[in-house]
């Protein structure tokens, strides 16, 4: 608990006057407008595994509207298309990493530049609010108002390709967000302030150290799982998955929150029950797993508890299924352990199998949404993207150099497959129906075993 206390109180500090939102509800749609943090990031999926594993019996749909290289001024322009017709009954709105205009934060900015910062930080809010207002007025949705992640403007790097007083500059916008959403009675999901403390924090020790990525803009899996873990206590999610406890000395069970336990038996010493869990631990990627060092997530959002009164010996082995899950101590047993994160148990894989379904779902949702940012390109450019021969006639023109571009690498791949797009549909939904019979709970025979 000391390794993550005194970030968790910066984290407290930095926080201002948060507005807490409560958990989606069955049958919501929920869209994440942003850039390309949304577009190719991954802190809405695990919202999504989380919400998938945690509530098996609601279905909640979600969908990624970012755009990569998207601001929130041009994302007026899509708001029919990646919003209003997808009708979505919660929207969480995250921009400010482009609309801060970063080439204008040098070492000795001049007067032009402070200028130009000033006026990109009230462009934002201006289209901020146009955007709120608009939807408001079409959808009347559930608004989680989300500040930038931060720009790491401190950490050391080898590329030196800093930006100094950025990360301040999203500062400002993230105040804004916030005052915003007091005005608007809305949820506030601060990613700034905590990152940043957190960077901070860490960089005292190991100046290389950053929860975003090496270009000091997109975070990789440990900060996204930390964007997840900031909405998630923003929306107040239980932390609970199950708590178990027994007696084995009586034997009875003492208490079963968030399961249904049947056919307790004593026998040769041994003490065996069913247990159907109501939900599944939420599963957490691998490479996402240096975080938990830092911060409480398993704590907040993973408490699979299970306990034991009365052992009679002085450890016990904890068998599902007939496979053995560990050997505690009565000590450990009796304070109670947690088993949401021990690769041993058919829940945790279960859940890992729902997690795995999720990313192939994740990466035909991405590619639409490269589709999706080439129409928002060629929208800019004054070229209709539903006219293809149009689409080849501009991407022909352009100098090869020109065609280098991340947007002009995708063109070729939009004009061959934009037309197939709704297999893409298709396929998400099949396995949106996949994920939902997969996340349900199965009952389990467990077996506590005293160690002489």
């Amino acid at each position: 608990m000391k390794r993550f206390a005194a970030v968790f109180v910066l984290f407290l500090l930095m926080v201002s006057a948060p507005l807490f939102g409560q958990v989606f509800k069955d049958g919501d749609t929920v869209c994440f407008l942003g850039d390309s943090i949304t577009h190719g990031g991954v802190f809405h999926y695990d919202i999504y595994d989380y919400y998938l594993t945690r509530f098996p019996e609601r279905t909640i749909h979600f969908y990624n509207a970012g755009i990569s290289g998207d601001s929130a001024s041009g994302a007026l322009g899509r708001l029919q298309e990646d919003v209003y017709d997808r009708n979505p009954t919660a929207i969480a709105i995250m921009f400010a990493m482009n609309d801060v205009g970063r080439g204008n934060y040098v070492a000795n900015p001049t007067a032009a530049q402070l200028k130009a910062q000033k006026g990109a930080i009230d462009r934002f809010f201006a289209s901020t609010q146009k955007i709120v207002e608009q939807t408001e007025s079409k959808l009347h949705p559930q608004f989680f108002f989300i500040t930038p992640s931060p720009f790491d403007q401190t950490a050391v790097m080898v590329k030196d390709n800093n930006q100094p007083g950025c990360n301040d500059g999203l500062g400002q916008c993230a105040e804004l967000v916030r005052k915003y959403a007091a005005e608007k009675k809305a949820t506030v999901v601060d990613f700034h302030g905590p990152m940043t403390a957190l960077n901070l924090k860490m960089q005292k020790t190991d100046p290389k150290w950053t929860i975003i990525g090496p270009d000091r803009v997109h975070p990789r899996e440990p900060g996204h799982l930390m964007m997840a873990w900031l909405f998630l206590k923003a929306q107040n999610a239980p932390s609970l998955v199950s708590n178990i406890e027994v007696d084995f000395a009586a034997p009875k069970i003492l208490k079963s929150e968030n399961a249904m336990i049947a056919d307790l038996e004593a026998d040769h010493g041994k003490l065996t029950f069913s247990v159907l869990e109501k939900a599944l631990p939420f599963p957490i990627d691998a490479e996402a797993n240096s975080v938990l060092q830092l911060l409480p997530i398993t704590e907040d959002l993973n408490r699979e508890i299970f306990s034991v009164k009365g052992l009679n010996a002085p450890a016990a082995k904890l068998l599902i299924d007939g496979n053995e899950i560990g050997s505690f101590s009565k000590a450990e047993l009796e304070k109670g352990i947690n088993l949401a994160m021990n690769p041993k148990t058919p829940q945790y894989q279960q859940a890992q199998k729902v997690h795995q379904i999720g990313k192939t779902r994740r990466g035909i949702e991405r590619k639409l949404r490269t589709f999706a940012a080439i129409r928002w390109y060629c929208g800019h450019r004054r070229v209709n993207p539903d006219d293809l021969a149009a689409v080849q006639k501009f991407y022909d023109g352009l100098s090869e150099k020109a065609k280098n571009g991340w947007y002009e690498k995708q063109i070729p791949h939009y004009i061959k497959n934009w037309n197939d797009r709704q297999n893409d549909w298709d396929q998400i939904k099949k396995i949106e129906k996949e994920l939902l019979e997969t996340r349900l709970p199965v009952q389990h025979e467990w077996t506590i075993l005293p160690v002489k």
